[in-house]
């Protein structure tokens, strides 16, 4: 199980506090990973640090709005002063916003693309330096989506911003390849989340998601952890470029 080991490895995981990416950052740490927290709600993420520290590793935590993209070089700098090394980089952060497309206001569309595709960019490029610099591998990870893929009304922005996603993890794993950074994504199908609850809670449209979903079911954070370990992990060392899609069946589905 040596190509499923995480062990001595340092992974940096945005938007840890909840969800998929708190999920992702205890699997990692159950895999043998230290851990570096990156998300806005401090509470809640020092109560990650905590869990990850009672599984024997360690966890430093930098509460950050990546809103503020400008301030990401900085704040990269300030994580390889601290911990010395990064070696894996999960892009988890992200937003959405409900409106219809012919009245979706301007200042959401820019927010979105702001922290779902900037934020994660600037990142990945900082990462990519350091690695660089460092004559040293790399992973990273990011978070497409089902709808990468796919449309669905009353959320141009954020699939908008998927498809990006999706594009800009074929561009940076061509491109980096020879330096043997790995860029990867993994699509997500309709998971259970602090952003989705106002989904669960529609009759309609939970009702919808189910009847369409092959494995008849909403996917759990923890559902993700094994693709997110496996592509973190030295077992996909020959894999860059793709998007694994965590489903339930969904796109298989005629």
């Amino acid at each position: 199980m040596e190509r499923f080991s995480l062990e001595n490895k340092i992974a940096l995981v945005t938007g840890a506090s909840r969800g998929l990416g708190r999920a992702i950052a205890l699997g990692y740490a159950q895999a043998g990973a230290d851990l570096v927290l990156i998300s806005r709600g401090e509470n809640a993420l020092h109560q990650v640090e905590k869990e990850i520290r009672e599984l024997g590793r360690r966890a430093f935590v930098f509460p950050t709005d990546l809103l503020a993209t400008e301030k990401i070089p900085a704040l990269f700098q300030q994580i390889v002063e601290q911990v010395k090394s990064v070696d894996i980089l999960v892009n988890v952060a992200g937003t959405v916003h409900r409106q219809a497309a012919v009245d979706f206001p301007l200042s959401e569309w820019k927010k979105i693309f702001e922290l779902n595709v900037t934020a994660p960019f600037v990142l990945s490029q900082e990462f990519a330096k350091h690695c660089i610099a460092k004559n040293k591998s790399g992973k990273i990870i990011y978070i497409a989506s089902l709808l990468s893929e796919r449309g669905r009304e009353s959320i141009p922005a954020y699939t908008a911003s998927k498809g990006a996603i999706r594009q800009l993890t074929q561009a940076l794993a061509v491109e980096w390849a020879p330096h043997k950074i790995n860029v990867n994504a993994i699509g997500p199908g309709y998971f259970e989340t602090e952003l989705t609850k106002p989904l669960i809670e529609d009759e309609k449209v939970n009702r919808w998601v189910l009847e369409k979903t092959p494995l008849h079911r909403w996917g759990q954070p923890d559902d993700l952890v094994g693709t997110a370990i496996f592509l973190a992990a030295p077992a996909s060392d020959f894999i860059t470029g793709q998007v694994i899609y965590v489903d339930g069946g969904w796109l298989a589905a005629i």
